[in-house]
């Protein structure tokens, strides 16, 4: 072997760059390489210098070029790297840099971070040796980079373990990258590598390719020609899906083929995903075959899809609401849908709702904010017309700034600060709940305020969605109780409201009837109960008007006393059911007809009319994966998709547990920490969906031309099949940009050995599959 790396060696070398390069690049503004096996160049490229090969490549950390020696043979391709104002950072053959004649080693410096090679001109490496430093470099990686660095050089301050260094290895070109005059680098990764690093290709063939960027197969069938082409292209549309090696490896002509569907773009299947896959990403997907000429399997890179090509589209959906760069709106949604579930827990195991129940049972003060008060761009409108969504936002802030001021006064016990917290707590929220029931006396139906208040919506709303404007005076009520601390608060509410009624200088208004909810004629008690009362003062015309005032008065006393949850639980569900059917009825989602599962049954028990509106939720969530992914895609697809969704839900065999069922006791009747659970767990599920794009379509031809044309594909895979051979064969080209799948493929097994590793790259078939990064 005349070539072999070693982690002593690279260890060295490593640390006596990173060394010098605090010092010679700063002192005599030279960069020295280090010759290795007599033939080969290894150039450290440290973090502070701003190489153009960083530049293109994406690179943030430290890496590693290997190349050959220079020569005087002018014939030869060459990599010359330069960065100066008049020319473009980049890497190309020396015959387009004809003005730079010179090979230099000097470096002059531009700044105190930028460096202006005048011409650094590297030797292509043979492939076959590039293969095998390769194999090697990436047997020693993970201990190189889980080692130590010594000395005080560039990697000071930083963990050895998080270390990330790719090794660059500049190799002779096949044929295509003369005619392109884009060379291409062998790379290998370490775990800890830039996700950014995106111009990377994998390629695995077993033929020879043309000048004009077609690839040929060599017929190696026992038979014969081969018959035909089997192609196969991935088009990443948003986010990645993370394939293994193995799942492209294992790709062949039978697995291609089940992809062509019925012509009627309907989606084929919606399950959930074993393993939630780190994030949702859209793909589209295209199927074509194609008879060779003459037996001879000519393949064009990148390919073409032609216009019979079947395309497929698919998406996982992870909760959305959940990551942290999500849609404001989606996030408010689950915020507000998990605040009523935590309520409608409280409230069906009889138990207080406090603001913090492990010291609540103690005895002890506490005072917290909730998870759903940490969005101070919720979907909140209160009625205070004048600066409004100012007066919540500072409010919070002074709330969460008065909790944080006292918890910190060390000269005070906690229990002293918490009660302070909430006394401050107390205090502004009574002067919100004065400002909403003043500014309510006035809201009639049609007025200004609610108008406005419509308007003020549209800033949180979905977009492509419609926006309620009729939020009657409970809907606006549940928005106010956002801020709510505990029972007593909404007690102090309903007070409120009782007080405005009986003086009657209250009379809001309420809807007639279960708003924009099907066929739904019931209203929230409280909702009721208003009305009844507006009812009795205005009309005078019921037979026993005393005792329908007292049970009246009886009922709000029994909600201030003992039952606030009761109010509001109801008034939660009535607002959620009306903003659900809005969405997706006025949105033009789906039907009445699709939506009566979730919400047309009034006798439905409130966890599981939750448990529906945690679905219906995960399809907003589909929905806008889909806006952001394909909006060049006509809308009736994504409505399809959503249709689908809706009823693979509501076909469901298998009911989500009641939130009685899923309530955890103690013996004393206080709920436990763990005690409030989710009632559908399907939402925290990642969904896989896949629809057929509908053949011969001009909207889907539109579009898949601009995908085409606009990008790469992210996978790609074609088989040479022989059916004449008693066992047909394939030859596969896989082509792929996803760094998840290098990093894979060189997580070599500990067991493996340096010699047959460094076999298997040189033998004598063409099959060792080879990591490059392209330059675009």
């Amino acid at each position: 072997m005349s070539v072999q790396l070693t982690r002593s060696l690279l260890s060295s070398f490593v640390e006596n760059a990173s060394s010098k390069a605090r010092t010679t690049l700063a002192s005599s503004n030279t960069l020295t390489p280090f010759v290795f096996a007599n033939s080969t160049l290894l150039w450290l490229i440290p973090a502070c210098v701003n190489h153009p090969l960083r530049r293109i490549l994406g690179l943030s950390t430290p890496f590693i070029i290997i190349s050959g020696l220079c020569s005087s043979k002018r014939d030869q391709l060459k990599l010359v790297l330069r960065s100066a104002q008049t020319v473009v950072c980049g890497a190309e053959p020396l015959a387009s840099w004809s003005s730079l004649t010179s090979a230099v080693d000097t470096v002059q410096t531009a700044s105190q971070y930028e460096y202006d090679w005048a011409a650094q001109r590297l030797e292509p490496l043979d492939r076959n040796k590039a293969r095998m430093l390769t194999a090697q470099y990436a047997q020693i990686l993970p201990e190189l980079c889980g080692g130590s660095t010594s000395g005080e050089n560039e990697y000071e301050g930083d963990k050895a373990s998080e270390l990330a260094l790719p090794m660059l290895v500049f190799t002779r070109e096949i044929e295509q990258a003369a005619a392109v005059g884009r060379p291409f680098y062998l790379a290998v990764f370490s775990p800890g590598c830039p996700a950014g690093f995106a111009n990377v290709a994998a390629v695995k063939h077993t033929g020879t390719q043309s000048n004009s960027g077609t690839l040929h197969l060599a017929d190696q069938s026992s038979s014969g020609s081969y018959s035909r082409l089997q192609h196969w292209a991935e088009y990443d549309l948003l986010g990645s899906p993370a394939h293994l090696a193995d799942d492209l490896a294992d790709t062949n002509a039978n697995n291609a083929t089940s992809f062509i569907a019925d012509d009627n773009g309907e989606p084929e299947s919606i399950h959930p995903t074993l393993n939630s896959t780190p994030s949702s990403y859209v793909t589209l997907h295209s199927v074509w075959s194609a008879e060779p000429k003459d037996g001879n399997c000519d393949v064009v890179l990148p390919p073409v899809p032609p216009p019979s090509a079947q395309w497929m589209l698919e998406l996982a959906s992870t909760p959305l609401a959940l990551e942290p760069d999500s849609n404001v709106s989606l996030r408010a949604l689950h915020l507000e849908l998990k605040r009523l579930e935590i309520w409608c827990t409280h409230w069906m195991s009889g138990t207080k709702w406090a603001g913090d129940t492990g010291d609540a049972k103690s005895g002890q003060v506490a005072f917290s904010l909730h998870p759903w008060q940490s969005l101070t761009s919720c979907r909140t409108d209160t009625s205070d017309t004048s600066g409004a969504a100012d007066a919540d936002t500072s409010a919070t802030m002074d709330s969460s700034d008065a909790f944080m001021h006292a918890t910190k006064e060390s000269s005070r016990s906690k229990e002293e600060s918490a009660r302070q917290a909430l006394q401050r707590h107390r205090e502004l929220f009574g002067k919100r709940v004065d400002e909403f029931i003043d500014t309510s006396i006035y809201d009639t139906r049609g007025s200004t305020t609610l108008g406005r208040l419509g308007r003020a919506k549209d800033i949180h709303s979905l977009s492509g969605f419609p926006i309620r404007e009729d939020l009657d005076f409970t809907e606006r009520l549940w928005n106010l109780v956002h801020y709510a601390h505990d029972d007593s608060d909404l007690s102090e509410v309903i007070a409120a409201i009782a007080e405005g009624l009986e003086t009657r200088k209250l009379q809001p208004y309420i809807h007639h009837k279960g708003n924009g909810s099907g066929d739904t004629n019931q209203l929230p008690p409280l909702a009721q109960l208003i009305r009844d009362m507006l009812h009795l003062a205005q009309q005078r015309t019921v037979v026993d008007e005393e005792a329908e005032r007292e049970r009246l008065a009886g009922q709000l006393d029994l909600w201030i006393e003992e039952q606030p949850l009761d109010a509001f639980v109801y008034i939660g569900l009535h607002k959620l059911r009306a903003d659900f059917w809005f969405y997706f009825v006025a949105g033009h989602l789906a039907t009445p007809r699709q939506m009566e599962p979730y919400l047309s049954d009034e006798d439905m028990e409130p966890s599981r009319l939750i448990a529906g509106f945690w679905r219906l939720l995960r399809v907003l969530e589909v929905w806008w994966l889909i806006q952001q992914a394909v909006p060049g895609l006509s809308r009736h697809f994504a409505s399809q998709v959503v249709g689908a969704l809706l009823n693979h839900f509501a076909a469901l065999s298998s009911e989500s547990p009641d939130a009685a069922d899923l309530i955890e006791q103690s013996e004393d009747g206080a709920i436990s920490a763990d005690a409030v659970q989710s009632a559908a767990a399907q939402y925290a599920t990642s969904l896989n969906i896949t629809m057929f794009l509908p053949l011969y379509s001009s909207e889907v031809q539109e579009f898949v031309s601009s995908v085409v044309d606009g990008f790469d594909p992210g996978r790609y895979v074609t088989a040479a099949i022989s059916e004449n051979a008693e066992v047909p064969k394939c030859q596969l080209i896989q082509l792929t940009r996803n760094p998840a799948q290098i990093d894979a493929h060189f997580a070599l097994s500990d067991q493996c050995d340096d010699e047959r590793l460094i076999d298997e790259a040189s033998a004598a078939e063409d099959n060792y599959t080879v990591f490059e990064a392209r330059l675009f």
